[in-house]
């Protein structure tokens, strides 16, 4: 060995750990970085979900209940629906009750025509069947 070569293998080792120190710098540098930027990106999907949520409409009403229900492990049907009702005028609600009521009082009524009507083409068919 030369005077010069150790000279260069001194100076080379704190080159290099300098340069791993750096280099991790660096890493831990981007890592900072990108974890900022990820959760600037969330904070702004959670302020547009805020937003939406804040200023819904009775449609977006139903839908958003519907979606939190499901993520809750709620049956969604349900959840919007009682959206939907909560959400209604109360001249709609009269007007569903209203037909809601109608539906069970007339529903016999409408039974009793269709079993008539059965009934009167089973004897029909009963006395052509007869007459041939």
């Amino acid at each position: 060995m030369t005077a010069s070569d150790s000279a260069s293998g001194a100076s080379s080792a704190p080159v290099a750990t300098g340069m791993a120190a750096a280099l991790r710098d660096l890493g831990s540098a981007a890592l900072r970085y990108a974890t900022a930027k990820a959760l600037r990106k969330m904070q702004d999907w959670t302020d547009d979900l805020q937003d939406f949520a804040a200023g819904r409409g009775g449609a977006t009403q139903v839908v958003f209940e519907g979606l939190k229900a499901k993520l809750q492990g709620r049956n969604p049907v349900w959840a919007a629906t009682k959206a939907a009702w909560s959400g209604a005028s109360p001249w709609v609600k009269v007007v569903v009750v209203a037909i809601l009521v109608l539906l069970l009082v007339l529903s016999p009524v409408v039974l009793l025509l269709l079993v008539l009507g059965l009934l009167v083409a089973a004897i029909v068919a009963g006395i052509r069947a007869a007459t041939r």
